[in-house]
């Protein structure tokens, strides 16, 4: 996404479809979802939180993947985005302590891997070797990021 730019629209879905609209919402009275955002860039962070405001999501954020460790383990979290590359610990590493916590609700949560790596298919290995649920390449546009959310993450339920 260039500077400057919006987010591009969600896409329009018939209501008759029986799949769950893109980004839909939580029932009314559910607690909201509660998502990490494990990136060294405020603004990739602030764009994630823009794109998944149709979830009704917290947001828990963490510049860096030991801050993200430190996050994870002191609140609880229903999703985890992070980035591939970042100083320090890596987005596969980070992944890989995720999945290997003593606090199995964190084990388990889902992970979405991003990365702008030209490399896709290397970092896409190392991520799905740490354990990550689902991978994309940077820039992700919005319908394309809650596509997946919505996959590895089912809404709540009453």
């Amino acid at each position: 996404m260039k500077a400057g730019t919006l987010p591009e629209p969600l896409p329009l879905r018939s209501t008759t479809e029986t799949t769950r609209p893109l980004g839909a919402r939580p029932a009314a009275g559910t607690t909201p979802q509660r998502v990490l955002l494990v990136d060294d860039s405020r603004s990739i962070r602030t764009l994630l939180k823009i794109y998944l405001m149709a979830r009704n999501f917290e947001f828990l954020e963490a510049e860096s993947a030991e801050e993200g460790l430190k996050v994870s383990e002191a609140e609880p979290v229903d999703l985890v985005l992070t980035d591939f590359h970042m100083d320090g610990m890596n987005g596969a590493d980070f992944a890989a302590q995720i999945r290997a916590s003593a606090n199995p609700r964190l084990a388990k949560v889902p992970i979405l891997m991003m990365t702008g790596d030209p490399n896709v298919a290397e970092v896409r290995a190392l991520g799905q070797k740490a354990g990550i649920s689902a991978f994309v390449r940077k820039p992700v546009s919005c319908a394309q990021l809650m596509t997946l959310v919505d996959t590895i993450l089912p809404l709540p339920r009453k």
